[in-house]
């Protein structure tokens, strides 16, 4: 034991009689007394080692997660990722887990380790779309658009009242100027939370304007960078050059894309046209399908040229039906049928043309001072959108009049009568306000 000597006791002498007890001299007590204070140290060291190795496995998985999520909020890192490394010492990994690491990457800018741990997350766990609109965040932040679109889309096809990832959505389409997918997304957020005047007027706006070419060049030039398979920003980017006068760099753009593409298709047509090199784009558009809309609006552009009634019609039928709401479109249709001898036919169409006329004009008011100002604008905007058939907008600039001024009758009365009419899609909940 510790506090036994090392060395035996000396042998009795016979002159001095039995040697004196080592406990009784000063130097063997200052020995004992020094034994002892390191036994008892040691024993309190012992003790709250042990204590500690108890109570560190006395605290429950859960309580290290919560403390782990405590960290993260609090903006301590390395705190988290202890806790994190003494959670997973403590139980196999959870699915909420799997978030903690992914949330605990995302924060240590280890980007591929937060995608591998999020995708870990079964689609049919809670946390699962939260995992994937982290995915797409980072995969944005990484100027990987395409892959955050798809992680974007998985994460409202899981949860469709999810709002962030609509948002980032919506700002992946409008770069990339794809207006479909854009008011559809709008339309869904409508439905689940109340959009601000900002919000409707962007939705509206995106219906025609063009961005300033030069202003989204360098974005959709680093998605293209980052991903060069990202055929969207591809021919964002080409149309942006094409517009530009950078007919040269367009087609070094669009040159990845194959030659049956037909979206690629119809922006070589377009630089080709640009160029008044009419005969080429003919011959080029005679090798697309007769069936695709923007293709079909090339075409009937080329007729109209000729003067060629019945082949304009043709086309630009086809191209209305796919897009009632594209100016082009109807504009197109209306002379068509004029050049065809058939103005009782473009009547219609002339009404749709002018609600579209009154549309654009409205969302220019909307940009000034004085607009966004005007109480009845928002009013006036619901009418101009109803007329123009573009019922969601309608619809949201309805709910934002209400939201405003909830004791406003006429527009309760308004929204009533409009739902009757056009009732909102059933499959996404009530709207609530935006937080």
């Amino acid at each position: 034991m510790a506090a036994s000597s090392s060395k035996s006791p000396a042998p009795a002498s016979r002159d001095r009689g039995p040697a004196p007890s080592p406990a009784r001299t000063p130097s063997a007590r200052r020995r004992r007394i020094g034994v002892g204070i390191g036994i008892g140290v040691a024993t309190a060291l012992l003790i709250a080692a042990s204590a500690y190795v108890v109570r560190s496995r006395s605290v429950e998985p859960e309580e290290l997660w919560r403390q782990a999520q405590r960290s993260l909020q609090e903006d301590r890192i390395g705190d988290a990722a202890r806790l994190l490394g003494r959670l997973t010492r403590a139980r196999d990994p959870q699915p909420q887990d799997w978030m903690l690491r992914g949330q605990v990457a995302i924060a240590q800018q280890r980007p591929d380790d937060a995608i591998a741990a999020l995708a870990k997350i079964p689609d049919d766990h809670p946390v699962a779309p939260q995992a994937r609109l982290l995915t797409g965040q980072i995969e944005l932040r990484r100027d990987r658009a395409r892959f955050a679109e798809a992680a974007l889309l998985e994460a409202v096809r899981l949860d469709p009242t999810l709002v962030q990832p609509r948002r980032e959505l919506i700002y992946i389409y409008g770069m990339q100027l794809r207006r479909r997918e854009l008011s559809e997304q709008f339309a869904a957020m409508s439905e689940v939370t109340a959009l601000r005047y900002e919000n409707l007027f962007h939705w509206c706006l995106m219906r025609n304007c063009l961005w300033e070419a030069g202003e989204v060049a360098q974005t959709l030039s680093r998605y293209l960078e980052a991903d060069p398979d990202d055929r969207e920003s591809r021919l964002a980017l080409a149309d942006n050059d094409r517009r530009l006068g950078l007919y040269e760099e367009a087609e070094e753009v669009l040159a990845p894309l194959p030659a049956d593409d037909p979206r690629a298709l119809a922006h070589r047509v377009m630089i080709l046209m640009d160029r008044r090199e009419e005969d080429q784009a003919e011959a080029l558009l005679e090798t697309g399908p007769a069936d695709d809309p923007e293709l079909a609006r090339l075409r009937g552009r080329v007729a109209l040229a000729r003067r060629d009634g019945p082949a304009a019609r043709r086309w630009y039928q086809i191209a209305y039906e796919a897009d009632p709401g594209n100016r082009d479109a109807a504009f197109g249709l209306i002379h068509a049928y004029e050049l065809c001898g058939e103005p009782e036919k473009a009547a219609p169409l002339r009404g749709a043309a002018e609600a579209l006329e009154a549309f654009n004009s409205l969302v220019q008011r909307m940009a000034t001072p004085t607009g966004r100002s005007d109480p009845n604008l928002i009013k006036q905007a619901a009418e101009v959108c109803a007329q123009a058939g573009f019922i969601p907008e309608a619809r949201a600039w309805l709910k934002l009049a209400i939201g405003r001024d909830p004791l406003d009758a006429t527009s309760q009365q308004a929204l009533f009568r409009f739902n009757e009419k056009h009732p909102p899609s059933p499959r996404l909940p009530t709207a609530r306000p935006e937080s």
